[in-house]
């Protein structure tokens, strides 16, 4: 009996199986490409959005310059194709103050750039935003960008949508951004 028991170990260990010895750790499962979370905001995409970059939103990782965080396209392919972005930097100052630097930061940004219906508004958590319609460029070149812009206490934070101008309406790109859920980043995690 004992040779059987040796023999049906080194099965076990040839075809990979040994209870109560280390294996292989199973492959992390790949993020959702549709959603972005960190400690301080979570957003989803629709389903039919196709996920371009991410990058970490950690205050760590950022400067203070706005920077991209992820990128999505909608209707990719399509003559009316949408980009979502999301972008931070560090900001600590006032949250109520946040929306009229991201102002400034865009107009500096681009010449020509037209910054109207600022409408202080809040997340679906109740966090306090603004939405902010900004259109920039001329002629065939025209876009519109749809933003909600808040502060977390760490970091600017804007969500946008940008597209054709005459592509979309505000109230779409309010459906679009009504996923998002924001608080104020945990400064200290144990």
């Amino acid at each position: 009996m004992t040779k059987r028991f040796l023999f049906f170990i080194c099965l076990m260990a040839v075809f990979g199986y040994a209870p109560g010895f280390a294996q292989e750790a199973a492959p992390t499962p790949t993020p959702d490409p549709h959603t972005y979370t960190d400690p301080g905001m979570n957003f989803t995409t629709p389903s039919d959005a196709l996920l371009i970059a991410r990058a970490d939103g950690s205050p760590a990782s950022l400067s203070d310059d706005l920077q991209p965080v992820a990128q999505w396209v909608l209707r990719p392919g399509k003559e009316d194709a949408r980009i979502v972005q999301l972008q931070m930097e560090l900001y600590s100052g006032p949250p109520d103050q946040w929306e009229g630097q991201f102002e400034s930061q865009t107009h500096n940004a681009q010449d020509g750039t037209l910054i109207r219906d600022k409408t202080p508004i809040s997340l679906s958590n109740g966090m306090p935003a603004y939405f902010v319609e900004v259109a920039y460029g001329s002629g065939f070149d025209a876009k519109k960008e749809y933003a909600i812009v808040w502060a977390d206490g760490v970091r600017g934070i804007v969500l946008s949508e940008t597209e054709r101008l005459g592509d979309g309406s505000a109230e779409e790109a309010k459906a679009l951004f009504k996923q998002v859920t924001a608080t104020r980043y945990p400064l200290y995690q144990p």
